[in-house]
């Protein structure tokens, strides 16, 4: 199982969320391709002790309890990368699920839900990255009222969060020891589920702490022996990231159960920070975007607008709507939603001649100004015409871009909308009026790293700031800049204990707003591989994988693709004897002949663009061969992601 396996368990569940929905080969920005590394991060990286040990081979023990401890690292543990997959009952690890995990016997986690306990309730977690790991035990801590399970089972996966269990160990705890270790014999596993089958008490369940004991069978490669950049995880920018993911879940599904309305700060902008983030190959729940999906096809109104934001408010909750849908799709890959097509007909409706969509709303700077509302148009209105081929949407997109390319940003949210639609969307012409944005942008960061609202704005805010380092990585700007470092080090001191960034200056104070544009700021620093890290691969097998974004349906290189190419370029530099071939590769959907013609055209992109840059041209060649040479499943929107890539080829 790849990271991308939260987008797969997404994409397994929109049934329940939009009926028959079907998926489409992303020729723009593949949204679930696995960086290079983390074929390395696959089983074989344990040692042989992890290729030998698959889990459908284990076999089941009923295991005594013991109050002795045994010695190793507790790699479940949230400073080293541990992370809850899923709760029953939670949407990710719910509001209190990292408690399980934080180190601290003080706090306790509790099911969540009705008064009466159901059972079973399971416990899915996982190591850093997901990368595999051997355990030999697995230590519960339960509160001092002895609230704590009785019956319980232990089973890994080697697989994803959901699928391919097998069981380890069947264990009786003792209610009379607040802390038993439950070992076993090493087994290597990416997820464990702890299956709760009965308490010790009949209507309280309560567990101060799990740990899980990292093995050392013969051969095996500890987690921090193959990731030393753990010892800085909890000040990284993942753990900020996740943390913001893990608060957003619950709290926007306790809003939503509550309100029972679409809010715009809520629904649409939890579900495209989610989306960022599943990218990205963070951990996001499957079922809360499953849930907020379901609900906000709940609103589409008849004529194709979102309700419930008031009955003169229409324009400003439809965008949103359509926008948080338009990212879901991309990284999830649907090929056909009604409900974004319904929205992007009611937005042609009612743009102006220009392409501006005036804004029906004013409370910034969660809703402020056209620039926001025709920006999230445009990208709906684009992604609509991605699933469909209509020539009206991207006809209706390109009249909002002529908007936003004359029109004159004020606010930081203003510039960070141009940014964002012409990077992405823009031709080469309106692509060139990017540069001076970002150089006014870089002009206004504050000393303390971040963004405030508008250009004189001293006091910054999390909303602003996450906003300005999407605009940058969107517009290919290095996460190494110093104004990129200077920003992220900002949000990293500024994240609550929970998770949370506090409302800075809204004129309806919400953390949803600044905790979703702080996360996608964070999860959207999506770090290339090094130059280093390619040499490697290459000296290993010959060949490494590359996922490049390229503009939809053609060849031209996306300006967040610059890094990758800067790396690649760096590795060529440094190595001059290194000659290599370039080879793009596809999926199977779409007609054969179109698919090698267009990996022959990307192919040849990169290496045109590495040219440009004084490489030789006689060190590299190019080919396309489309569908032909699958390194995964093309039946699943995972493994279809996985064959979408480019390939540096060692000659």
């Amino acid at each position: 199982m790849k990271p991308a396996a939260a987008a797969v368990a997404v994409v397994a569940l929109l049934a329940v969320a939009a009926g028959t929905l079907t998926y489409l080969h992303r020729f723009a920005h593949p949204p679930a391709g696995p960086p290079p590394h983390a074929e390395a991060a696959a089983a074989p990286a344990v040692g042989a002790a992890a290729r030998s040990q698959p889990p459908v081979a284990l076999a089941v023990r009923v295991v005594v309890p013991s109050a002795v401890i045994p010695s190793g690292t507790n790699i479940a543990a949230t400073d080293v990368g541990g992370e809850i997959e899923s709760i029953t009952g939670a949407y990710g690890p719910g509001h209190t699920g990292r408690f399980l995990l934080d180190g601290s016997t003080d706090t306790v986690w509790k099911p969540e839900g009705e008064d009466e306990i159901k059972y079973p309730q399971e416990i899915v977690l996982s190591f850093y990255q997901r990368d595999a790991a051997a355990i030999s035990a697995v230590v519960i801590s339960q509160p001092e009222d002895q609230s704590g399970p009785k019956n319980m089972e232990i089973s890994a996966s080697m697989d994803s969060p959901t699928e391919g269990f097998s069981k380890v160990a069947v264990v009786t705890l003792d209610p009379n020891i607040a802390t038993q270790a439950v070992a076993f014999a090493p087994v290597n596993v990416r997820f464990l589920k702890l299956s709760l089958l009965s308490g010790a008490q009949p209507a309280a369940l309560g567990i101060t702490e799990i740990r899980v004991i990292e093995a050392s069978p013969a051969g095996y490669s500890p987690l921090l022996a193959r990731h030393p950049e753990i010892r800085d995880w909890k000040s990284s920018v993942r753990h900020a990231a996740q943390m913001g993911i893990d608060w957003l879940e619950p709290a926007s599904m306790d809003w939503q159960k509550q309100n029972q309305c679409f809010g715009c700060h809520v629904q649409a902008q939890t579900l495209m920070g989610l989306s960022v983030a599943m990218r990205n190959h963070y951990v996001v729940s499957p079922d809360c975007v499953r849930d907020i999906v379901a609900f906000m096809r709940t609103k589409l109104a008849d004529d194709g607008h979102e309700k419930d934001e008031g009955s003169d408010t229409k324009s400003t909750p439809t965008q949103f709507a359509a926008m948080g849908y338009a990212f879901f799709d991309e990284a999830t890959g649907v090929q056909s939603d009604e409900a974004l097509s319904r929205h992007a007909e009611w937005l042609i409706k009612q743009l102006k001649p220009t392409g501006e969509l005036q804004p029906d709303m004013d409370e910034p700077p969660i809703a402020q100004g056209s620039f926001m509302t025709t920006g999230n148009a445009a990208m709906a209105l684009m992604q609509a015409f991605a699933e469909t081929g209509e020539v009206r949407f991207q006809q209706a997109a390109d009249r909002s871009l002529s908007f936003l390319t004359t029109a004159q940003p004020k606010t930081t949210q203003d510039k960070i909308f141009k940014i964002l639609s012409l990077s992405r969307f823009g031709s080469p012409q309106q692509r060139a009026l990017v540069a001076p944005l970002l150089r006014q942008l870089q002009s206004e960061q504050n000393p303390d790293g971040g963004w405030g609202e508008t250009a004189q704005s001293r006091v910054s805010s999390a909303l602003s700031t996450g906003q300005v380092l999407f605009a940058y990585q969107e517009a290919g700007v290095s996460i190494d800049a110093p104004e990129f470092k200077s920003g992220v080090r900002y949000l990293v001191g500024t994240q609550t204990a929970s998770g949370s960034w506090p409302p800075g200056n809204a004129a309806r104070p919400s953390e949803f707003t600044p905790t979703m544009w702080a996360v996608i700021g964070l999860a959207g620093a999506f770090e290339p591989p090094k130059s280093d890290s390619l040499k490697a691969e290459l000296d290993k097998t010959g060949h490494v994988a590359l996922y490049i974004n390229f503009d939809f349906n053609k060849a031209t290189l996306r300006p967040d693709a610059q890094p990758i190419i800067a790396q690649v370029l760096k590795l060529l530099q440094d190595n001059p004897d290194l000659n290599l071939s370039i080879d793009g590769h596809t999926d199977n959907v779409g007609t054969h002949d179109y698919n090698v013609k267009l990996s022959q055209m990307r192919a040849a992109a990169v290496v045109g663009s590495l040219v440009a840059a004084h490489i030789a041209p006689g060190r590299l060649s190019s080919g396309g061969f489309g569908p032909d040479q699958p390194v995964a499943d093309n039946d699943t929107e995972k493994g279809r992601a996985k064959n979408r890539r480019v390939e540096l080829v060692k000659m």
